[in-house]
């Protein structure tokens, strides 16, 4: 299993390693750099991205200042495809992922690690 320890402004920290990017974290304990096509937007394209594992939770860290933003689309496919998706600020976001992880879901947590 693997945790997400901590984030701060520019890092994050899963199973004691520190991570310099947006990251894209798997509850099979895949990790791997996260990118978005649009600057600060959460859109079709990175959901279709987390699909490929067949979650049934994604979780969107927005940053520490909440600037990514989730598209009413992105929400739709969810809702679509009966995936549950929380995107909250990612210091409570890490909080989310870890609940759910333990919960035993299929959860992908995409976090932002700046504003």
């Amino acid at each position: 299993m693997v945790l997400i320890n901590s984030t701060e402004f520019g890092s994050i920290t899963i199973d004691g390693k520190i991570y310099y990017t947006d990251v894209i974290v798997s509850w099979d304990g895949e990790i791997k750099e996260a990118r978005t096509f649009a600057r600060h937007f959460f859109d079709n394209n990175e959901f279709e991205q987390l699909m490929r594992k067949n979650p049934e939770v994604i979780i969107i860290g927005t940053g520490d200042s909440g600037y990514l933003k989730v598209s009413d689309e992105a929400r739709k496919l969810c809702k679509q495809r009966n995936v549950e998706i929380i995107d909250i600020v990612s210091k409570k976001a890490i909080e989310k992922f870890n609940e759910n992880l333990k919960r035993g879901k299929r959860v992908i947590g995409f976090i932002h690690i700046t504003c």
